[in-house]
This record gives C-alpha cells, sequence and structure tokens, in this order.
C-alpha cells in the first residue's frame, strides 16, 4: 500500500514540475520582449525606478538600525561591519572569478 502512494506521489509531483516547468518558460517566452523594450523604451523612468529602490533600500535599513538601541549607540561599530562586510564580498568575487 505504501509503495503504491508512494507511486502515486511520484507521478502527480513529476506532473506538477513539468507544468511549472512549461509555464515558466512560455512566461520568460512572452515576458522578454517587454522587460527588454522597458528599459530601451523609457531610459529615464528605469533611472528613477532604480533610484527608488535603492534609496528606499538604505531608508528601510538606517530605520531598523535606529530601532536597535545597540547599534544606534554605536555608529563606529555599524561603519566597521559595513567594511568587514565589502571586504568580504570582494574577497569572494577575486575567489568565484
Amino acid at each position: 500500500m505504501k509503495e503504491k502512494v508512494e507511486k502515486i506521489v511520484s507521478g502527480v509531483a513529476s506532473g506538477v514540475d513539468a507544468t511549472v516547468e512549461t509555464a515558466i518558460k512560455k512566461t520568460d517566452q512572452l515576458v522578454s520582449p517587454y522587460r527588454q523594450t522597458f528599459f530601451q523604451k523609457f531610459p529615464t523612468a528605469s533611472v528613477f525606478l532604480v533610484t527608488f529602490g535603492v534609496t528606499t533600500t538604505f531608508l528601510g535599513f538606517e530605520k531598523i538600525i535606529t530601532t536597535i538601541p545597540w547599534l544606534h549607540e554605536r555608529p563606529w561599530l555599524i561603519l566597521g561591519m559595513g567594511i568587514m562586510t565589502l571586504m568580504l564580498t570582494g574577497t569572494l568575487y577575486k575567489k568565484l572569478g
């Protein structure tokens, strides 16, 4: 009985996986022409959207840090953590090529 249930579940999972993969491929085919032309047609709007996203991300980090008293009281620690993060990511970037 257990083996029969496992076969049925495995078959259903394979079918779902194939369906999802097909849907992703078709979606990519439909969206890719619009995705490429949007940035080409509206470069100013793209720059503003990217700027907005980066700015709100930095503001979000700042708000989070100000709510944590231990970090808020130690700006040098935050600076050091930021520099260490940049050094770590730079090292990983060099190692990964």
